[in-house]
């Protein structure tokens, strides 16, 4: 689609006929049409998951409205006022179980600053030295199973399993459960088609139930069989923000995938980079690949309950607002020569960790385990390859996430 016509869908797009965003030109490469919406209007109606919605890319507005105390994410508690206005096909939205959707992610207010308080000590200094020694087995272990050669798929075979592994052992999930989890987030984040989303979050459903009564059976040191105690025995959570924390940390604790995945396309695709990045000692290497390509090129949807003003277009209480990251962390008024990847950039400021009150808690955390994972394989095996172009990487469908679906690579000393 050139320009022209882009240009065109964007211009005609209406609160009552929204555009289409996600197309197939969009999945392999979302930047073209979000600059053009960027240079074009401070919000435009798109339709997605059958809702209109209002993608907001300028980095000024998205870091504005998430620094917004007012604004609102909790819309299984609001369902009844936000949703009817703002659905134009019903037949197209994904449905998940309400009780899911208790977790401090979907969550406003008091209860949100309450679960926030309550997990915060996963977070500790001295859990994150933990996290740390941690991902260093997990990756090292990994990284010894390869030889100088090897043809590997580095999603498949390293970021996946690293990501995987390390959740199973901090959150106490046992050997039985290990395989299942990862395909059911995989599916209810980027699956095609609503029945595989739905299915990908009744079985994350499912799960999270079934490591509860595995816990009360077999309690263990891990965070799954804290987060019991603090329902079990100090009432702290109520039993459907237990199970919803449980999916949340599951679903959490695998994106490194995303991020590792990204670095490594990145940094293969651009030698450059890479020998900047290791004399870095990929300090702020990380931040860069966040900013650059942003795992969420959408965050979940947000609302107000007043009007919001953005330029000359003002949206009425309820709308429903897609905050692009991805296009904020490219927008030229906040990085110079946003298009080009810059490991010593260092990224500063970018939003791919969100903002305000719903930034990202384990954002430490995610920061540490991506430049862990890269460093463990790009250190083991300094001479490996991409097998494929870079321009023909593979990237899952889906609105939110922007992650690749393989990367094949070739490990050499």
């Amino acid at each position: 689609m050139d320009d022209t016509e882009l240009t065109q869908r964007v211009a005609a797009a209406t609160h009552e006929n929204p555009m289409k965003l996600i197309t197939r030109e969009f999945m392999r490469d979302p930047y073209p049409t979000l600059r053009l919406i960027q240079r074009l209007s401070p919000a435009v109606p798109v339709i997605n998951n059958g809702f209109r919605m209002w993608v907001v890319t300028r980095y000024d507005d998205v870091h504005t409205i998430l620094a917004d105390p007012e604004l609102g994410k909790d819309l299984v508690g609001r369902r009844r006022q936000v949703v009817p206005q703002s659905m134009i096909r019903p037949e197209r939205k994904a449905r998940f179980a309400p009780e899911s959707r208790r977790s401090v992610l979907d969550r406003d207010g008091a209860d949100h600053h309450r679960l926030r308080t309550v997990l915060g000590p996963m977070f500790s200094p001295g859990r994150l030295t933990d996290y740390r020694l941690r991902l260093e087995r997990v990756a090292d272990r990994l990284a010894d199973g390869f030889c100088a050669g090897a043809r590997i798929d580095a999603v498949d075979q390293f970021a996946r399993p690293f990501s995987a592994t390390f959740a199973s052992e901090l959150l106490g999930i046992p050997e039985g459960e290990r395989d299942g989890f990862p395909v059911w987030e995989t599916e209810m984040l980027t699956a095609p088609t609503i029945e595989r989303i739905e299915a990908g979050g009744r079985l994350l459903y499912e799960f999270a139930l079934r490591m509860v009564e595995f816990k009360r059976a077999e309690p263990g040191d891990d965070l799954f069989t804290w987060l019991l105690s603090l329902h079990d025995d100090e009432g702290r959570i109520d039993a459907d923000e237990l199970a919803s924390t449980i999916i949340m940390l599951t679903v959490a604790a695998s994106e490194p995938t995303v991020a590792i995945g990204n670095g490594l396309l990145l940094l293969l695709s651009r030698p450059e980079e890479l020998a900047k990045a290791r004399a870095l000692d990929y300090q702020g290497c990380v931040d860069e690949i966040l900013r650059f390509e942003s795992p969420f090129r959408m965050l979940p949807p947000r609302f107000f309950d007043r009007p919001l003003e953005l330029g000359e277009v003002t949206l009425a209480p309820g709308e429903l607002i897609l905050l692009s990251v991805a296009s904020a962390n490219r927008d030229p008024r906040r990085f110079p020569d946003p298009d080009r990847f810059d490991v010593a950039r260092t990224g500063r400021g970018h939003l791919g960790f969100g903002f305000g009150t719903h930034r990202c808690m384990g954002a430490q955390l995610g920061r540490m385990a991506t430049e862990i994972g890269l460093r463990a394989l790009l250190d083991r095996f300094p001479g490996s390859t991409l097998r494929i172009p870079a321009q023909d990487a593979e990237w899952r469908l889906g609105t939110f996430l922007r992650r690749l679906d393989n990367l094949p690579i070739t490990l050499a000393r």
